[in-house]
């Protein structure tokens, strides 16, 4: 009965003991920002494994623009201690006093709650402290770096994959090729940077997707996210072993710390080559398309008048390279003349093979009436899975043709001779009205402005060229003036976050004689750090544009206010820097 007694003792102890160690609090980074500035709430548990993500809905003043998750383990005096830290990346919705309201969670039916925080917003951005120096230990390890510089030292385990439908295939056939994306860190954007052709093929990419779903897969014994980041639909134009390339990616870890002073970790891969052997195609298929079809002409009038235009409706649809088919034609009898095709080609690239429909308007003009019979059309095409040559056939269109049709040639101008012989024609000029034949065009002003008119454009026009265009091309204070102004109107015109890095990217190439390739995070630091621009604005550009770049990549759309929050930061960044910089 003692030890009974104990042992309840012993178990009510250490429950007490385990629930004394539960802990649930809150705190935010800055009890006072700027409109334009972040702020960072931490929601921290202790002691409770694996604990859900806290629910803020009760923020209403600040709109959450992002969240993490971290755990850690710390040993104190031999006691270990597991924490789980909720990040919330909030922006002002408003100046003034703003409140952060208690956040509450109950666990084992007990109600933990945070304490209140009330914030000041004041306008603009109170702007980060300046950057101190940054010792370097002798032990070959920054013990005095910024914890902010943590994503520096993740591990990177990222790779591509080069998948391919099929490796065997005959001259023309089409074959799928997608570039896969394995990773298991956080990636923020993915660029390629390697010439995107395949010599001995025809190609048709489809077009990249604004967000890219993963899914979770076991590769070398690892979980990870993959990603299809490109594909192309190729086409053998030749037999023989055929190069599928390698093709090179710049990549750039996330900035997990989310810090204004932290830019992405750039790195590159390469995906794996591939060899295809093509056959030659046999001799009764060599010119014909390869893939798999379906043809059909129709006529949307069973009747018509001969002397009107009959348009017949030609549409081959399926699985195939469409710009490479050569559509079947009429040939012109006693009876009807056809005329050339209007042809218009659409891919389709929402299914796993690329389709479209090849659509051809045919005019018929009809020499003679009665029922006129248009006869079959015949279109040829190899198919692949069926190894042979198959031939489709329209049904023949009967159309039945009525009127007269008129003979144009015989329509003449009567001489002058018929018009005189006519009396009704002098009964006309003789009740109809005369003129004034004094009245001269040539002699009014109007004559002489219009004549004047046309030289003085172009006197004008010249002066133009020769002069003001010199004068305006000369003027570096009326060109920087226009391209800010041509960048905030472009700003203002977005409808999608993923434009915002574009319209920069195009300021900063003329501003700065960047090329294309050339601008990244550390050259744009290097660039306005020249003109002395400050950490803050530097930052927060960088973050912006680099946030534009990776929604391409979210799976989760910006919200409108979203948008038009980055788009009037943007706007107030540029307007700092633009005068800055000469």
């Amino acid at each position: 009965m003692r030890d009974k007694f104990f042992f309840i003792l012993i178990i009510c102890f250490s429950v007490f003991v385990l629930a004394d160690d539960i802990e649930f609090k809150a705190g935010v980074n800055a009890d006072k920002i700027g409109i334009d500035d972040v702020l960072i709430f931490t929601v921290t548990f202790k002691g409770i494994q694996n604990p859900p993500q806290p629910d803020v809905s009760v923020i209403k003043d600040f709109r959450i623009t992002q969240t993490s998750r971290s755990t850690e383990f710390r040993f104190v005096n031999g006691v270990s201690s597991y924490y789980t830290n909720f990040e919330f990346y909030l922006e002002p919705l408003k100046t003034g006093i703003s409140t952060i309201p208690e956040v509450s969670y109950t666990h084992q039916g007990v109600t933990y709650r945070t304490s209140p925080f009330q914030i000041e917003v004041i306008e603009g951005s109170v702007g980060p402290p300046p950057a101190q120096k940054r010792r370097k230990s002798v032990f070959g390890e920054n013990f005095f770096s910024s914890p902010f510089d943590r994503t520096r030292n993740q591990k990177i385990d990222v790779k591509l994959d080069t998948w391919v439908s099929e490796k065997d295939v005959i001259e023309g056939q089409q074959i799928i090729v997608k570039i896969l994306l394995y990773t298991r860190s956080r990636i923020e954007s993915i660029n390629i940077v390697s010439n995107q052709s395949f010599p001995g093929f025809w190609q048709e990419w489809f077009p990249v997707p604004r967000s890219i779903d993963g899914k979770t897969v076991q590769k070398d014994g690892k979980a990870y996210q993959v990603y299809e980041i490109r594909k192309v639909a190729l086409f053998p134009r030749k037999a023989g072993i055929l190069d599928i390339p390698s093709l090179k990616f710049e990549l750039s870890l996330a900035d997990q710390s989310f810090s204004f002073f932290s830019s992405p970790r750039k790195f590159f891969r390469e995906s794996p080559p591939l060899k295809i052997k093509v056959s030659d195609i046999s001799s009764e298929a060599r010119g014909l398309s390869v893939g798999e079809f379906n043809f059909e002409i129709h006529s949307q009038k069973s009747e018509l008048d001969v002397n009107d235009i009959l348009t017949l409706k030609l549409k081959i649809k399926g699985q195939g390279n469409l710009k490479t088919i050569v559509i079947p034609e009429f040939e012109t009898n006693d009876f009807f003349k056809a005329y050339p095709a209007k042809i218009t080609r659409k891919y389709d690239f929402r299914k796993s093979q690329l389709s479209g429909v090849l659509t051809g308007e045919i005019p018929i003009a009809f020499k003679t009436t009665g029922i006129i019979s248009l006869p079959s059309l015949h279109f040829k095409y190899y198919s692949p899975d069926k190894n042979r040559v198959i031939q489709v056939s329209s049904r023949p269109v009967d159309i039945t043709v009525t009127g007269t049709r008129e003979n144009q040639e015989s329509v003449v101008t009567l001489p002058k001779t018929e018009i005189i012989k006519k009396g009704e024609d002098i009964d006309f000029i003789k009740k109809g009205k005369i003129s004034n034949q004094q009245w001269k065009f040539h002699q009014q002003r109007l004559f002489v402005f219009l004549l004047v008119f046309p030289f003085l454009i172009n006197f004008l026009f010249v002066l133009k060229k020769t002069v003001l265009d010199r004068i305006l091309l000369r003027s570096k204070l009326l060109n920087k003036t226009i391209l800010m102004n041509n960048t905030i109107k472009g700003l203002k015109a977005v409808k999608d976050h993923g434009e915002i890095y574009v319209i920069v990217e195009n300021y900063l190439q003329q501003k700065s004689g960047l090329g294309f390739s050339e601008i990244t995070n550390e050259n744009i630091e290097t660039f306005f750090r020249k003109y002395r621009i400050s950490d803050y604005d530097i930052a927060a550009f960088i973050h912006i544009k680099s946030k534009s770049e990776s929604s391409r990549f979210s799976p989760q759309k910006k919200s409108n206010e979203d948008l038009k929050h980055d788009v009037e930061s943007m706007i107030s960044i540029l307007r700092r820097i633009d005068k800055r910089i000469k």
